[in-house]
């Protein structure tokens, strides 16, 4: 898109998640938003940048491996 600030329908689009979710964060403060009277606008870089946070890294695997393993030695498994 080259637009910087979207609606939540753009935003959905543009993320694959229901306005529903988006709803729900800006109001709980989890997704930063711009609230125009009635109208809920979204930075486009604010999105990209939660979405880089939400992102699971290859390592996240391997720890969630190294946790189960080790649990599982724990038990005497």
């Amino acid at each position: 898109m080259d637009k910087r600030y979207c609606s939540i329908k753009e935003v959905s689009q543009y993320t694959s998640l229901p306005t529903k979710t988006l709803y729900e964060w800006a109001g709980l403060g989890r997704i930063p938003s711009i609230k125009i009277g009635r109208r809920v606008l979204f930075d486009l870089s604010d999105i990209d940048s939660l979405m880089e946070s939400l992102k699971r890294g290859s390592g996240q695997v391997e720890r969630t491996a190294n946790r189960i393993i080790g649990e599982v030695r724990a038990d005497g498994v």
